[in-house]
């Protein structure tokens, strides 16, 4: 899912070393716990060398899951549990988690019936509610948040390129490659920039599939930031050297 996902390219990775790129295929469940392992050992190893780490990345809740103090509860997925799930519909799925676990229904709306089946998924695994299990600490950081604040037209402008961008690489010959070596996978149905694909038949041609892709990366985009925007522990800045001059005040502060 090279295009797709944007994934640092080869030269754009020379001379910063780079940490949990290539290391799973699609087929592979990967959940916010499996990430806070592997980030942390990755976080170990280079703390190890005295250097500090940079944490790239738009998934506010697995970014956060690394860095909070309270780690989360270690669950195995459970593929035969999440198969049988999923042939229910939404509200049977939240019914069932409200029975099982509130407070933490209370917190999912039914039609993310992804996250609903993991907590259900979780609360059969820890045989209690999610809301009530004492979390252990995780290692305790010393964290400066940082975002690009770029005003909303210029990064739609960017969004837009990006999108021509990744059709001239070569993205649907990817989507087909993918679709044809994994089918029925979901994460290829879900991913802004496969999907669209998928549902070309809603579409009228090849024009409009792009579009979409373009209409649906800015929808996401606004959604983030909207949530990044209204979190005071993110400091907005609105260029790379802003960033820069930033980072390099914490570093400093770190080092006193």
């Amino acid at each position: 899912m090279d295009i797709v996902s944007a994934k640092p390219t080869l030269e754009e990775r020379c001379g910063i070393k780079h940490h949990l790129i290539d290391i799973l295929t699609v087929e592979k469940e990967f959940s916010a716990g499996d990430f806070v392992l592997e980030a942390t050992k990755a976080l170990d190893k280079i703390f190890l060398k005295n250097k500090r780490a940079i944490i790239a990345g738009g998934t506010w809740f697995y970014i956060k899951s690394l860095l909070n103090k309270e780690a989360l509860p270690e669950c195995k997925i459970n593929k035969e549990l999440r198969e049988e799930l999923s042939k229910s519909d939404n509200n049977s799925l939240w019914e069932k988690l409200n029975k099982l676990d509130p407070k933490r229904a209370s917190l999912i709306h039914p039609n993310n019936k992804d996250k609903v089946i993991r907590s259900i998924e979780m609360c059969i695994e820890l045989n209690m509610p999610i809301s009530e299990y004492k979390r252990k600490e995780n290692p305790e950081y010393d964290v400066c948040y940082l975002m690009p604040d770029i005003e909303r037209d210029v990064l739609y402008e960017r969004i837009n390129k990006r999108v021509d961008e990744m059709i001239e690489l070569g993205l649907e010959e990817e989507w087909q490659r993918n679709k044809e070596k994994y089918p029925d996978n979901k994460i290829l149905y879900s991913t802004i920039g496969y999907k669209e694909f998928f549902d070309k038949e809603l579409y009228n041609g090849k024009k409009e599939i792009i579009e979409k892709i373009k209409q649906h990366t800015r929808n996401f985009a606004k959604r983030q930031l909207t949530y990044f925007r209204s979190n005071k522990e993110i400091v907005p800045l609105k260029n790379a050297d802003e960033i820069i001059g930033k980072a390099e005040k914490f570093y400093e502060k770190d080092n006193k």
